[in-house]
């Protein structure tokens, strides 16, 4: 007999609403008992929303802290582009 995917055919009851959905609806979490989030996907998404907008200077420097760590990490994998070239680059879009 074959075997049924990991979750076929069970649910589980949202903490959000109290509602039960499939277990294809949440989304993994390692921490909890059952290793699934304890709101639904869409639910997770809409209280994300809510609080970004809650708090929008968190939001907007999180994000600019990110864009940092990502330019710096993107610099020190480019191979071809040396510290004179990258001032050069720099300093002809300004």
């Amino acid at each position: 007999m074959a075997s049924l995917p990991n979750g076929f055919g069970r649910s589980k009851k949202c903490s959000c609403c109290g509602e039960t959905f499939p277990v294809s609806s949440f989304g993994r979490n390692r921490q909890s008992k059952d290793g699934l989030h304890y709101y639904t996907k869409a639910h997770a998404a809409k209280k994300q929303k809510q609080w970004a907008k809650a708090h929008p200077d968190t939001v907007k420097r999180m994000r600019s802290d990110y864009l940092e760590r990502m330019r710096e990490l993107n610099a020190e994998r480019d191979p071809y582009q040396d510290e004179d070239t990258r001032e050069a680059t720099q300093a002809a879009h300004v």
